[in-house]
């Protein structure tokens, strides 16, 4: 897609090559794109030392006698951590603010700081990436002293967040402050209450583009199924 018409009704949805369709409800489920490290040769690593994601999958790759980062101060930053501090050497948590405690649950601070194989690295980014067909090396850099450490880290896990795919709605409907679509606030005469029912009547919004969901696929998935409910009674308000 690369627009929305909202103003008239059915709704217009504008298509690659100047084609659209038209339909009386819409569900965007377009998901959301990790956000990226701006560093050099980045890309290039991407899938070859670089992940967005700490599952068994991930683990397998790194060697009991590795260190690995975890880029990013949130929870999944931490619950990244401390699953691969179970099976690797040591887990570098590189972190651009003071610390954890604004970002992060208590629960998972107290499991770091109680790890000897976590070292949480704050005011600090990663600044440069070496390898050759693989990451091979890291280098990141204190932004407070200008202190620089390059270590031998071949994979590194950035959990710093996504951003959603809304560009193209055209402020059709309203979007919370990151830019993710806002749901479930908007009671419309023919549609029972729905989490998933954005500002706009007949437009719905589920998994990852929508503001409060839970950023996995099986959460999606669910809310994709559980979204058709709503639609039938919007597009049939007297079967309800």
């Amino acid at each position: 897609m690369t627009g929305l018409k909202c103003a008239e009704s059915p709704y217009r949805l504008e298509l690659d090559g100047g084609s659209f369709v038209k339909a009386r409800a819409i569900v965007i489920a377009i998901g959301a794109r990790y956000r990226k490290l701006d560093v050099e040769n980045y890309s290039r690593y991407e899938g070859h030392g670089i992940h967005y994601a700490a599952t068994p999958m991930e683990a397998q790759l790194c060697g009991a006698v590795e260190e690995v980062a975890v880029v990013g101060g949130g929870n999944s930053a931490g619950q990244a951590a401390v699953f691969l501090s179970r099976t690797v050497h040591h887990v570098h948590i590189v972190v651009r603010g003071a610390g954890l405690a604004a970002t992060m649950s208590d629960y998972l601070i107290q499991r770091i700081e109680g790890s000897a194989h976590i070292t949480v690295h704050p005011y600090t980014e990663i600044t440069a990436l070496e390898g050759d067909a693989y990451l091979r090396k890291i280098s990141w850099t204190n932004r407070e002293t200008g202190e620089s450490q390059t270590k031998a880290v071949s994979n590194v896990f950035v959990m710093i967040g996504a951003e959603p795919n809304t560009e193209w709605l055209n402020q059709c409907v309203s979007l919370d402050d990151k830019s993710f679509v806002v749901t479930g606030h908007v009671k419309d005469e023919n549609v029972l209450t729905s989490p998933y029912v954005t500002t706009e009547p007949g437009i719905f919004a589920v998994g990852d583009v929508r503001s409060g969901s839970v950023k996995r696929v099986a959460s999606g998935v669910g809310e994709g199924s559980v979204v058709v409910q709503a639609i039938h009674r919007f597009l049939n308000p007297g079967a309800a």
